[in-house]
């Protein structure tokens, strides 16, 4: 599968990822052939690119880290919650709970599988696929730190509920089309204190579970809110969490801002790493992610162009890559494999793109 362009797409093709809305709503299913209809609903969406099936693979499946369905549930409990407030209990708690226990049995799989695929939900949808994606960001983190089952729990019910606080700030503020103001950035900021008071109000949540909504703000040097505390004096699940919270930001579109590429969100992460962020931490963080996901289209040094099929553990820069163009922009007659992690380093990606052709 190749990650393109709405614009490079035409009808005929076959879709190759899910497509769904916050609230489960299916937009487009994988293998689903694709009209002008859906290409233009997807636009009015905000979509830019979607997955599309291509006719050279070799039938290797590639397996998302949380199955479709479960990512679904999360979504809906998390809405349920956000807006209604009251639907938070005791037991919705625990609800909370054993989906995360699903999802941590997902990801501890015996395969060394790296965050590899780029998430394609609509920009109104922003809100409870990012507590799900930060969720599940923080947990592959923790695994690596080596946490226990009953800490993973803690840490992935916190994290789902990081934003809680959200529910209580204007939807007028929180999704405005341009910059904020001093005063409304100051009624952003209050998610943190409003969540904790919140969370602070269910007798079976944790103390760790719940000072990550109120601390993943704070930032490794001091600069962050609500209360400017730093280093190893911020909670161990709040680091982890801050980390996730702004990789999720920067990688997808939101009405204000185009979302930044993959590799430019962990450059920013790593420029960060000692300042605003635990710098083992952010070590272990990018170990986890695939630099260049599967279907994404790439350029070499030399030239030549193709798209990602597979990534390694260990070799987060360099992926299986098929090649499709030559240096000349030409088609190439035979597409080929060119593995990066087994050939010299002066053969390298210097750039992606979404406009690469199939045929």
């Amino acid at each position: 599968m190749i990650l393109m362009s709405l614009d490079m797409i035409r009808e005929g093709m076959v879709n190759a990822r899910p497509i769904f809305t916050s609230q489960g709503l299916m937009l487009l299913d994988e293998d689903v052939v694709i009209k002008e209809r859906y290409l233009n609903r997807l636009k009015e969406l905000g979509i830019r690119s979607i997955y599309i099936r291509d006719d050279l693979g070799d039938g290797k499946i590639v397996r998302d880290m949380v199955r479709k369905e479960l990512k679904i549930s999360s979504f809906i409990v998390i809405e349920n919650i956000m807006n209604n407030l009251c639907y938070l209990d005791e037991n919705e708690f625990d609800n909370i709970k054993k989906i995360i226990n699903k999802i941590i049995e997902d990801l501890l799989t015996p395969e060394d599988i790296l965050v590899n695929l780029s998430e394609i939900r609509a920009i109104d949808d922003y809100t409870f696929g990012h507590c799900v994606n930060v969720s599940v960001l923080s947990l592959v983190t923790a695994i690596s730190l080596g946490y226990d089952k009953e800490k993973l729990i803690d840490l992935g019910a916190g994290a789902i509920l990081h934003d809680i606080g959200k529910a209580r700030i204007e939807f007028n503020i929180l999704n405005k089309p341009s910059s904020l103001t001093m005063s409304e950035y100051e009624i952003v900021k209050r998610h943190t204190t409003y969540g904790y008071a919140i969370l602070n109000n269910i007798k079976n949540i944790s103390f760790d579970s719940k000072i990550i909504a109120l601390s993943h703000h704070e930032r490794y040097d001091g600069n962050g809110y609500p209360h400017n505390i730093k280093g190893e004096d911020i909670h161990e699940y709040a680091r982890i969490v801050s980390i996730a919270d702004v990789y999720d930001a920067l990688t997808n579109d939101r009405v204000y801002k185009k979302k930044a590429s993959i590799d430019e969100a962990l450059d920013y992460i790593l420029s960060m790493s000692g300042s605003q962020f635990d710098g083992n931490i952010v070590n272990k963080f990018v170990d986890n992610i695939a630099r260049y996901p599967v279907g994404k289209g790439i350029v070499l040094n030399t030239g030549f162009k193709g798209y990602v099929i597979s990534n390694k553990k260990g070799y987060t820069s360099r992926p299986v890559v098929r090649i499709l163009y030559n240096n000349l922009g030409k088609r190439v007659k035979v597409p080929y494999i060119l593995d990066l992690s087994e050939i010299e380093d002066s053969i390298n990606i210097v750039e992606t793109t979404d406009d690469i052709e199939l045929f």
